[in-house]
């Protein structure tokens, strides 16, 4: 499926920028506090705008760009200014905004988001002031969109089923849709008139929601960037479920589960390698350009951080957009760096799929980043979960976070000694 497919090629890894800090009062002057965007989604010449809103500051001696989206807020320190141009990297992601400023309240140029190939690049305006994420109001919200909406996103080849996690006050919208690659993140927006509209922008993904509202039941497009369009239905469905997350990857039993990569200093680590044997394990198979991998490396640092001293190890296998470790070990590094992980991160490969069937033969088939396997002091694979439910989809991370901490603890209890283990 498309939407299954987008959210395992979000965009690469951003490795970090070469240029110094400019001195913000010697250079440009630019408002400082609430600014809007709009990046223009369509390539035809007509104009679809996708909005997002950020803050502007300076007080630190240098420009910082910090990015909003629901309860999400991502701290851009990248931030570049020479006489009229401003150029602005984002922090995990090989994409950056190249503009000129107009005045000290407008800026425009172009997104260019680098993974996507060369040429890939949405124009974009950028205004300073308070202002709504979406424009103009059509009116008060006709219904509540609040609760969990059953979603099927179309297409030639068949159907994604997806859950639609809203909450609505006030006519703004936070939420999120859930599918079985993992979740689309922070939404935010506005119910207006019968109209639904949600945007999210990270540096990776460039996502638009619109719907048309007709009681229980929506009609939608999904957009990302100027070459994804996706129809969306939804109805009212509280009792909606997906696949069991637990059950949809699975092993191979033909080949054993083992590894042999090496980690951010060029070091090859195995599960075979002592530090790892009568451990309990968790094995994340992730890629430093996948935004839901963000959300979970999140979550199982502050697991390692727990119960590292109770004999639980972390481990995480990545497969970037590149195979070739010059391009691939800088943007693990700033991942790590950036998340402050204390686990390591093992470099596999390339992410195409035949690439990854290579490298581990154990696993089935992989139906999504992140992938994440719990390990038994004995060496056997107790648990794989699919994708992740991030903080975007509100009460079922929080379901999601407890299921896989409450396993990790039940097998931490295992008391089996090393010299009987058979890895």
């Amino acid at each position: 499926m498309r939407l299954a497919i987008l959210l395992l090629i979000a965009g690469l890894a951003g490795l970090g920028c070469g240029h110094t800090a400019e001195d913000p009062a010697s250079k440009a002057s630019l408002a400082t506090g609430p600014w809007r965007v709009v990046l223009d989604l369509d390539s035809t010449g007509a104009s679809l705008g996708l909005p997002f809103l950020f803050e502007m500051d300076s007080s630190q001696g240098r420009w910082q760009m910090v990015v909003h989206n629901q309860d999400e807020a991502i701290t851009v320190d990248s931030v570049f200014i020479d006489g009229d141009r401003i150029r602005i990297r984002m922090p995990f992601f090989d994409s950056e905004f190249l503009g000129t400023i107009r005045s000290d309240s407008l800026f425009d140029g172009v997104w260019v988001n680098h993974y996507k190939g060369p040429g890939y690049q949405l124009p974009f305006t950028a205004k300073a002031g308070t202002q709504p994420r979406f424009g103009r109001s059509q009116g008060p919200a006709s219904a509540d969109i609040s609760g969990d909406w059953e979603v099927h996103f179309t297409e030639n080849d068949g159907d994604e089923p997806a859950i639609g996690i809203f909450r609505a006050e006030n006519g703004r919208v936070k939420g999120s849709f859930a599918t079985e690659a993992g979740d689309l993140r922070f939404l935010d927006g506005v119910v207006t008139g019968d109209s639904l509209f949600l945007s999210a922008f990270n540096g990776s993904q460039a996502y638009l929601f619109r719907a048309r509202i007709h009681g229980d039941r929506m009609d939608g497009e999904f957009r990302s960037g100027h070459r994804w369009k996706q129809p969306w239905h939804a109805v009212r469905n509280p009792d909606f479920k997906l696949a069991d997350d637990e059950r949809i990857t699975t092993l191979n039993p033909g080949h054993p589960v083992n590894f042999s990569f090496p980690d951010t200093h060029g070091a090859v680590r195995s599960l075979t390698d002592e530090r790892y044997l009568g451990k309990v394990v968790v094995l994340e198979i992730m890629g430093s350009w996948c935004p839901n991998c963000i959300d979970e490396a999140r979550m199982l640092r502050e697991f390692h951080r727990k119960y590292h001293d109770k004999g639980l190890e972390t481990v995480a296998i990545a497969f970037e957009y590149k195979d070739d470790s010059t391009s691939a070990m800088p943007a693990l590094r700033n991942f790590k760096r950036r998340l402050d992980l204390p686990y390591d991160l093992l470099f596999a490969g390339s992410n195409k799929r035949d690439s990854v069937a290579k490298k581990l033969p154990f696993i089935a088939r992989l139906h999504a980043y992140p992938t994440t396997l719990l390990i038994g002091r004995d060496g056997q694979v107790k648990r794989i979960y699919t994708g992740i439910y991030g903080p975007g989809t509100g009460e079922r991370y929080f379901r999601f976070r407890e299921r896989m901490e409450n396993s990790i603890v039940e097998l931490l209890r295992d008391t089996v000694r090393v010299a009987a283990l058979a890895r």
